[in-house]
């Protein structure tokens, strides 16, 4: 039997009648979805159950300062206390969070939940401009901030705001530190169908948009996470002949390196509240250092590292490797982006005992759609992922006519994943979808499998003389080039053409590219009509957005002023 089929029979049982990730029919928002039926209420009764379960394990790791569940989940539902009774935050009031990745977000994030509110998740790298817009056009009554992007803020804001300090205390416009006490974990009056979370999108064509994703939404996104999860475990089970009870309790505590920013769905969802709910540890860095990252590794016995490929090229490059204990890594994650061919081969040698995995989704989805795991991955590693239960998807030309298997177009999702909408802007919302489907703008094709392999953004495709040319299908090639660190396609206006590709590449340390022999490369493996017709040598890394994503914009802005 195959490792497909086997993983679809483990997961096909586990969502019967019966059993924990039942799988019924209902109708959500007029439109006909599957649904988890032992869904929770709303996100708190989560936060009530890991402080049950999990009171003495650790929870958050910054430095020096390490908060058990007992700790942080008391503490957490002091300050919901105090945003209940001080600031008026009850149902459907908004809170805004603008600070760096710290124990104070993570627990500003719970309080909210625990007070009924709606977490409004502000890009905290953005400058003041954009974190004021994000506030005022989801009205929000408080933003909790540290001190630079609160002070950033105040000038735009028309809020109250509560300041967080590195130290863990929470202090008031006054000065004054908030009186925060332990209190009883209390499970919120928000229906499942209420907003939980705003997070907002990247932005890359004009003012983000705050997706509004309802407690329904977040809380299916961690149900598929434990259902994919039982079916790895089933199956690893099966192949070493014991029950799957025994294969969890030998398990380790999970440990994650957060290096995606919470602000993030991959931070907030997947990374925070996915530890949340299944006891994990969350190891906080103060920034991004690929050594620090390896002793940290080492120290906290951290299981699973995810983030952009970025972030593991500059593991891979540090010194440090060579010495450093990485034997508690089970799972390397990757996202933001396809994984180049190569850093995968390189993953493999340098992390042989960790299963490799990825996923297709966005912000708009409540996180993945699709995902693969260890051996589920290995077998189409180009792909996003397989579609999980409970999600529907199309394929579909310009006309929303459905295409055949292995045909490219637009990604459109039905899921009771999808977003509520976008917050106070219903243009945006109705634009986004159709008869219930979200139409996602990104490009891809379905395989036999359920294999979703993403082509491109519909936006980014490059049309050059009426010939569709996809810019990650460009990144994949040259990404495979001996010497190349990273590369990055994108479109500039040609006369003739209407539009032409470039690619600019950046070398690894010390490497001299030539770029004739590049380009004679690329029409091996490409039509000749998909060769871009210029490569350019970046002077620099690229310039990458919050989420680990490359600046397009700004890339073609520093191309048109060169050529100028």
């Amino acid at each position: 039997m195959s490792v497909l089929t086997e993983l679809d029979q483990i997961r096909s049982y586990l969502s019967m009648p019966g059993q924990p990730f039942e799988l019924v029919d209902e109708t959500i928002r007029g439109v006909p979805l599957k649904v988890y039926k032992h869904l929770p209420r709303n996100l708190s009764v989560f936060i009530a159950e890991a402080l049950e379960r999990f009171p003495d394990r650790t929870f958050i790791v910054s430095g020096e300062r390490r908060l058990t569940y007992r700790d942080a989940l008391g503490r957490a539902a002091g300050l919901a206390e105090i945003l209940r009774t001080r600031h008026g935050i009850g149902a459907g009031v908004r809170v805004g969070i603008a600070m760096r990745n710290s124990p104070e977000w993570i627990l500003s994030l719970i309080a909210i939940l625990l007070a009924d509110g709606i977490a409004v998740l502000v890009n905290s790298r953005g400058t003041a401009d954009e974190i004021v817009h994000g506030l005022n056009n989801t009205e929000c009554s408080v933003l909790i901030a540290d001190r630079r992007r609160g002070e950033a803020a105040a000038a735009g804001y028309r809020g109250q705001i509560v300041f967080a300090d590195e130290a863990g205390g929470f202090y008031g416009q006054d000065e004054q530190e908030l009186a925060i006490e332990f209190s009883s974990v209390i499970v919120s009056d928000a229906e499942i169908d209420d907003p939980a979370m705003i997070l907002f999108t990247s932005g890359t064509t004009g003012r983000p948009k705050g997706a509004t994703l309802t407690h329904r939404g977040i809380a299916t996104f961690l149900f598929g996470m434990r259902h994919n999860g039982g079916a790895y475990l089933g199956h690893a089970a099966r192949r070493m002949g014991v029950e799957p009870a025994t294969l969890i309790g030998a398990l380790p505590q999970q440990a994650t390196l957060a290096i995606f920013p919470l602000f993030h769905i991959s931070g907030a969802s997947a990374m925070l509240l996915g530890a949340l709910t299944s006891g994990g540890k969350i190891v906080i860095m103060d920034r991004w250092n690929a050594a620090d990252a390896l002793a940290l590794i080492a120290r906290e016995r951290i299981t699973m590292l995810q983030g952009p490929p970025s972030i593991f090229w500059d593991v891979l490059a540090c010194p440090d490797l060579a010495t450093a204990d990485v034997s508690s890594l089970t799972n390397i994650g990757i996202g933001g982006q396809a994984t180049p061919p190569n850093l995968l081969k390189a993953l493999r040698q340098a992390f042989p005992k960790a299963s490799p995995g990825g996923g297709f989704g966005q912000t708009e989805t409540n996180g993945a759609i699709a995902s693969g795991t260890g051996e589920e991955y290995l077998t189409n590693p180009t792909a996003g992922g397989r579609i999980l239960p409970g999600v529907e998807v199309r394929i579909v030309d310009d006309e929303g006519n459905d295409l055949p298997l292995g045909a490219a177009g637009e990604i459109w999702v039905k899921s009771a994943l999808n977003m509520a909408g976008y917050w106070n802007q219903p243009d945006a919302t109705e634009a986004a979808f159709r008869d219930g489907w979200l139409r996602t703008g990104d490009v891809g094709y379905l395989d036999a499998d359920r294999f979703i392999t993403i082509v491109d953004r519909k936006k980014d495709v490059i049309i050059c003389g009426g010939e569709n040319i996809y810019c990650a299908e460009l990144e994949r090639v040259f990404q495979d080039y001996p010497g190349v660190l990273e590369v990055a396609a994108f479109g500039v206006a040609d006369d003739r053409m209407g539009e032409r590709a470039l690619l600019a590449v950046v070398p690894q340390p010390g490497i001299s590219l030539d770029l004739s022999d590049m380009a004679a490369f690329g029409r091996r493996h490409l039509a000749d009509y998909k060769v871009p017709s210029e490569f350019v040598i970046a002077a620099a890394p690229f310039v990458r957005n919050a989420v680990g994503k490359v600046d397009k914009a700004i890339l073609r802005k520093e191309y048109k002023t060169h050529a100028s």
